[in-house]
């Protein structure tokens, strides 16, 4: 659960981030353009947008590795006998 939030927020994050990269790019049609906002905002974004993705991804595998250990330490289902010879 606790890495479901946390790739929640590091996601509005990167939104966050990539909203000030836009907002410095912006500047510029007002002639105050902010390139240290703009790079700022792109690495910012870029590297939140990484991490969540890497946590999800670790998050997925710690499913998978569930679901193959249940898997393989569940109870046995029942074999049915039909009456039939094989």
């Amino acid at each position: 659960m606790q890495k479901r939030l946390l790739v929640l927020f590091l996601s509005f994050g990167t939104i966050i981030a990539f909203g000030y990269a836009l907002g410095g790019l912006g500047g510029y049609m007002f002639g105050e353009g902010k390139p240290l906002v703009i790079a700022a905002g792109l690495t910012g974004g870029a590297l939140s947008g990484f991490m969540a993705l890497r946590i999800w991804r670790s998050y997925l595998d710690d499913i998978e590795r569930e679901d193959k250990e249940a898997a393989a330490g569940g109870p046995e289902s029942p074999q049915h006998d039909d009456g039939r010879e094989k």
